[in-house]
């Protein structure tokens, strides 16, 4: 017969087993109670991962969210004694594997340090907005740097300066060799000579205004830039591939128009939108770009929102309607859900509703979850998306790790997959990866040939 024991000998071997898981136990509770206080910094390594790309990978396609290098970020680099290239330190292993990346630029360029420049500042703050963004010239430069070839400037930060913030941007962005996406003089500037040999003379004459330079602050000049203008370019498989920028947060005086310079935004531009997204696809002989993959940087929603909304729904039918393959989302500075959006004829997208931030100072505990994206055509000629967890720290995002590695993948995963069918999704070293065949995304595209 089992021995029954008595209140008093119960308690005493509660507190045994509590010896033995104590120290566990109270670590836990400690590292969760500190995180507001210290932030996740305290408990993640200083490690740079060695190799980020597996051996199977033919070609990556890396994406990011929302990277603001001005305010406290710089503020956190003059600090460490540091340039702002620093924020992409734990990163820079990711980019350098990739064979393209891309993200959202959350603020103008301005050169504070020119004098005639600086003096100008103050008087061209737009007073229709309470926050007010810049960076300085060499943050595009450390972009550059880190292996970004293109950066979407469509966003609500893009002329908080008005057009002082407008034409310093596109200044020095042209002196770079990157690629700015939802920026321009104008819209209707053709930037497709490549398909000129198409079009008939009178066709060409009637869709497209003739460029003309544009002078810069020191006198010399530069082409002009159609701020709804698709960037095409192709991997050594011949898929050819094409992006653009869109916002569809923004205040009056920010839509570029005919004749005016800004970011493309949905004011009176859908149709600009759909018919970008039509000639994108179009084949090259019947005057299109011949395009592949087609992916939209949107910037939409609601800042710290939890999911995504209707108008982002709406938007996103809209796009996958006209041929868009993916969607990446920013504006929220928080994840949002992932969500597979079939439009007409049966055409699927995969929309990233928000990847979240990459480079910030915001302090908040989800505006420092964050995830990279990587679109990767495997040697088997299969297709996948793959998102490392991240954590920012000090404006510096890095790969989750330490104590609270397996608690942030989980909490990171969680909400990115929450809308997806379990068929399309798996986790696999640390990675939540998403097949885009099974999915059916991007069907038809040949990524061995």
């Amino acid at each position: 017969m089992e021995r029954k024991y008595t209140f008093q000998e119960r308690m005493k071997l509660m507190q045994i087993k509590h010896k033995k898981t104590a120290l566990r136990d109270s670590l836990i509770v400690f590292a969760v109670i500190a995180i507001p206080f210290f932030g996740y910094s305290m408990f993640i390594p200083g490690e740079v991962p060695e190799e980020t790309r597996e051996d199977n990978v033919d070609y990556r396609m890396t994406m990011v969210g929302d990277m603001m290098m001005g305010r406290h970020v710089l503020d956190a680099a003059n600090q460490s004694g540091e340039n702002i290239d620093r924020v992409f330190n734990y990163v820079r292993p990711f980019l350098d594997d990739s064979d393209y990346v891309t993200g959202n630029f959350e603020n103008p360029v301005i050169d504070d340090e020119d004098p005639e420049i600086e003096a100008q500042i103050e008087d061209a703050e737009l007073h229709n907005k309470n926050i007010h963004f810049y960076a300085q010239p060499d943050s595009l430069a450390a972009v550059e740097a880190a292996g970004f070839d293109s950066i979407s400037v469509a966003n609500n930060h893009a002329l908080d300066y008005g057009d002082l913030s407008l034409q310093q941007t596109l200044e020095h962005g042209a002196q770079t060799n990157l690629e700015l996406l939802g920026i321009g003089d104008a819209l209707g500037i053709d930037p497709y000579p490549d398909r000129q040999e198409y079009l008939s003379e009178e066709e060409a004459s009637e869709e497209f205004s003739e460029p003309e330079p544009v002078e810069n602050s020191d006198g010399s000049e530069r082409e002009a830039l159609d701020a709804s203008r698709v960037e095409t370019f192709e991997n050594e498989a011949g898929v050819r591939f094409g992006i653009i920028g869109f916002t569809d947060v923004f205040v009056r005086g920010f839509s570029a128009s005919d004749y005016v310079g800004g970011v493309f935004t949905s004011d009176v531009h859908l149709p600009e939108l759909r018919q970008r997204l039509l000639d994108a696809k179009a084949p090259l002989e019947d005057g299109g770009l011949g395009v592949d993959v087609l992916m939209v940087h949107t910037h939409w929603g609601a800042e710290y929102q939890v999911g995504f909304n209707e108008r982002q729904e709406e938007l996103a039918r809209y796009m996958t309607n006209y041929g868009a393959d993916m969607i990446i989302g920013h504006h929220s500075h928080v994840l949002e859900p992932i969500s597979i959006v079939e439009g007409r004829d049966g055409h699927r997208s995969l929309v990233m509703n928000s990847l979240g931030n990459f480079v910030f100072d915001q302090g908040w505990s989800r505006t420092k979850e964050s995830a990279m994206a990587q679109l990767d055509f495997l040697e088997d000629g299969s297709k996948e998306v793959s998102f490392v967890p991240l954590s920012i720290s000090e404006s510096m995002p890095r790969e989750t790790a330490g104590v609270l590695k397996s608690y942030q993948d989980f909490r990171i995963f969680r909400t990115l997959r929450k809308e997806i069918d379990s068929d399309y999704w798996d986790v696999e070293n640390g990675r939540l990866k998403i097949d885009l065949d099974a999915a059916g995304i991007m069907e038809g595209v040949d990524t061995t040939s």
